[in-house]
């Protein structure tokens, strides 16, 4: 589905953002995106979502590279949600979410019923049905979250990109979208790509796990794998122990 080949980019003062990566994401998997502050993380989702075009090598969706897709039929089916969309526009949570229907309307044309009958079911997918009449500026900070979930839902993209959407939740509200990634993946068959700095629930529910350091692709594999005391101090430099409940490893702090 989403396959990077040696794909590089920098900024200025920061010309190794991203260093030589080279990586298959495969159709209807949960892929948790960890690794430090600075590790290239929002700039490969960023990449992925065609916010920014690779100065080396190729990005490629569904076996074509990024460039040679139109703009309108890419965002058809690719969702990307970044790290901090604005929580405060005087909005209703059900316009909001409609508005992800725009890739599929003619210029000058408006919403349809079958449009919001889609952001009713992307609501309603995200558990926040009850949200729809409310404003996101009377929201907590996990009901925005979910309302931007189906913003995103709601044009039915194949691939879905999510930059930190567990980022200032507190621990209730990260398992439960945890859990609602988990949900979407299995029951709308998308493939989602989340960037998360908790690895204990980045890999609570994921397939596969991606670990960036220092711009480069540093490990992409099973959770399992991940977490292991060894691999954890290596690239990540904390001291933790592996425990395992219910076929899952966690990593708990050395005290």
């Amino acid at each position: 589905m989403l396959e990077l080949d040696g794909v590089g980019y920098g900024y200025e003062g920061a010309p190794h953002a991203l260093r030589d990566v080279s990586l298959r994401i495969d159709a209807k998997q949960l892929v948790a995106l960890a690794g430090p502050n600075g590790s290239g993380k929002s700039t490969l989702l960023k990449l992925a979502a065609r916010v920014l075009m690779p100065h080396a090598g190729i990005v490629r969706f569904d076996g074509r590279a990024l460039k040679e897709w139109n703009g309108k039929e890419y965002a058809r089916r690719v969702g990307y949600l970044p790290q901090d969309p604005d929580p405060t526009f005087p909005m209703k949570a059900i316009d909001v979410v409609v508005s992800g229907r725009a890739p599929f309307l003619g210029r000058f044309t408006w919403e349809s019923d079958a449009d919001f009958e889609a952001a009713e079911e992307a609501l309603a997918l995200c558990d926040a049905s009850p949200l729809a009449e409310r404003y996101l500026d009377e929201m907590s900070g996990g009901e925005r979250k979910r309302v931007f979930l189906a913003r995103v839902l709601a044009a039915k993209p194949q691939l879905i990109l999510l930059d930190e959407p567990l980022a200032a939740l507190d621990v209730s509200h990260v398992q439960q979208f945890s859990a609602l990634l988990r949900d979407v993946v299995d029951r709308t068959g998308a493939t989602v790509v989340f960037a998360a700095h908790d690895l204990n629930w980045a890999a609570a529910y994921s397939d596969r796990m991606l670990v960036m350091q220092r711009g480069a692709l540093a490990l992409h594999a099973p959770p399992s794998e991940v977490l292991r005391t060894e691999v954890v101090r290596a690239l990540f430099g904390f001291e933790g122990m592996t425990v395992e409940t219910n076929g899952r490893k966690w990593i708990v702090p050395k005290t």
